[in-house]
């Protein structure tokens, strides 16, 4: 199944811990080998680099993780091909810009009645490639659209969570969204695979959750380190625990929203 990570920080900092674990989640300890994919959010616009191809073998992702971009935020996804063929146009996260700000999306699950309810629409036709989740972007985008310049960050996030709402009974559906440096997330159900690879019924919870205190200046573990040049919190988000700390596994229809390390916002649905 597709593996989901993301940070928010208070601070700019180079996190490399993210990169060498998905290096092992996308395809030396589980079967994601058709795409992985790595954002660095800026105020305004965002650092992509991503592939269709395993990221345990990729020399660009070794390349990222050895000098990866000063970032408040993070999204990254080792992909699973279930919809749609491994090529650049079916991997995660996705990316637009509207009204000059960088959007970028990543989802886990299988929403294969989205597809169906918008064959032939508006936002079926924005869509680059041929996945469930690229389309269930185009439709969170397209909610968004009805706001005016006025909206609030709690206008955004009522509208996010009411989009998960509205995809949550299709099927699993764990998504990370990034507007700016603002992190919306969703905590559904995932299936996760055996050792040797098969996957099981999908069971809770979809996304852990772990912080790293403020005090904290170096955290370190074997081939991964986040060091921070100042005091500042960092929430980390996963699907599954990346390390022996305190992850939190987040309660099935949790939606949050996080910005400079820090939780703002939290619905249930």
């Amino acid at each position: 199944m597709c593996e989901l990570f993301a940070m928010s920080s208070e601070h700019p900092v180079r996190l490399r811990y993210a990169l060498a674990e998905f290096a092992t989640h996308g395809g030396q300890r589980f079967a994601n080998r058709d795409g992985w994919g790595i954002v660095f959010a800026q105020p305004r616009d965002a650092y992509l680099f991503k592939e269709p191809s395993a990221g345990s073998t990729s020399a660009l992702e070794k390349m990222v993780a050895s000098q990866p971009p000063l970032s408040r935020l993070v999204v990254a996804h080792v992909r699973r091909a279930t919809v749609g063929t491994p090529s650049l146009a079916n991997t995660h996260p996705f990316q637009r810009r509207i009204h000059g700000q960088t959007h970028s999306f990543a989802h886990n699950g299988d929403l294969a009645e989205l597809k169906v309810r918008y064959a032939g629409s508006p936002q079926a036709g924005e869509c680059v490639g041929e996945t469930d989740s690229e389309l269930a972007f185009m439709v969170l985008l397209s909610q968004f659209a009805k706001l005016n310049d006025t909206a609030t960050l709690a206008d955004r996030f009522e509208i996010f969570t009411e989009f998960c709402h509205e995809i949550r009974p299709m099927g699993d559906s764990n998504v990370l969204y990034a507007q700016g440096e603002t992190l919306f997330i969703h905590s559904d159900k995932r299936q996760y695979e055996y050792a040797y690879g098969a996957l099981g019924p999908s069971r809770s919870p979809g996304l852990h959750m772990r912080q790293i205190p403020r005090e904290e200046m170096l955290w370190e573990v074997k081939g991964a380190s986040l060091k921070k040049h100042s005091h500042g919190s960092q929430v980390l988000i996963a699907s599954v625990p990346l390390d022996s700390g305190e992850w939190t596994g987040l309660v099935e229809g949790t939606t949050l929203a996080f910005r400079e390390g820090y939780e703002i916002m939290r619905g249930t649905l």
